[in-house]
């Protein structure tokens, strides 16, 4: 029982101490100190991430001119609650205003299923198609046990596509998982990063583009090129170019 007690009391002095350094980052964005703010909310995420906590985190970093890091925290807001509507606003704002690329690496259809399936995040894909399968057992039931010739077509078809649809939703939480571990988006965090042709510091004939702080590219390989220094470089894909390579300590992931 004292054990139970204690844990109780370790709980409730914890989230009161969430609770305040909440209301203490909050008032000191409000106050317009957001070098300030940042510290709190960054100290609250050794604590555990929530999507609240990075869309309050990327406010702060676009209230002060750091675009790259603003676009990452709604991008991770966005990946632990992908209905977090607040957050995909601000990142089409931040970069429809910075002029950054917005489109998605990958081809066109690629890029439809992606925003598609990403509008849910992947418990509520499983929780959709819990309730799908419900749904299809009474369908399934009506069609056996009913008696009207009607009421047990409407189960039969129906359960035919609450089938498909649980199919479905279980494809969209398994990839929604899988994107969140795969770890292959990253955001590009200098104002301007050169990229080569090679997975090397490029000679002036190497240099492949330079991409603008803030865009999205997707990792597709890595090497680490100077045995020395331990250079690693990541072969990535970026919006609208070709494949090129960019220094591991340009870029964050995901």
């Amino acid at each position: 029982m004292k054990k139970l007690v204690s844990v109780l009391m370790i709980s409730v002095l914890s989230a009161a101490v969430a609770f305040a350094a909440a209301e203490s980052a909050d008032s000191a964005y409000h106050q317009k100190r957001y070098q300030d703010a940042i510290k709190i909310y960054e100290s609250q995420l050794e604590q555990g991430t929530s999507s609240d906590l990075y869309y309050n985190l990327g406010c702060c970093y676009y209230k002060t001119q750091d675009i790259p890091k603003a676009i990452l925290c709604f991008e991770r807001a966005l990946v632990l609650d992908a209905a977090n509507d607040d957050a995909r606003s601000n990142l089409s704002f931040v970069r429809q205003k910075s002029k950054i690329e917005e489109n998605e690496p990958g081809g066109v259809l690629e890029n439809i299923l992606k925003n598609g399936v990403g509008m849910l995040s992947s418990n509520a894909w499983a929780l959709l198609a819990g309730i799908t399968f419900v749904v299809m057992l009474l369908a399934i039931a009506a069609y056996i046990f009913m008696d009207s010739i009607l009421w047990r077509k409407v189960g039969f078809f129906g359960a035919g596509l609450l089938l498909v649809a649980f199919i479905a939703s279980m494809a969209c939480a398994f990839y929604q998982r899988a994107v969140v571990k795969s770890h292959r988006q990253a955001i590009v965090m200098p104002q301007n990063a050169t990229l080569s042709k090679a997975p090397h510091t490029p000679s002036e004939k190497e240099v492949a583009y330079q991409l603008k702080g803030g865009t999205k590219v997707c990792i597709v390989d890595s090497v680490v090129s100077n045995l020395e220094k331990k250079e690693t470089w990541y072969k990535v894909e970026a919006p609208a170019k070709e494949d090129a390579w960019i220094l591991s300590s340009d870029t964050e992931k995901i």
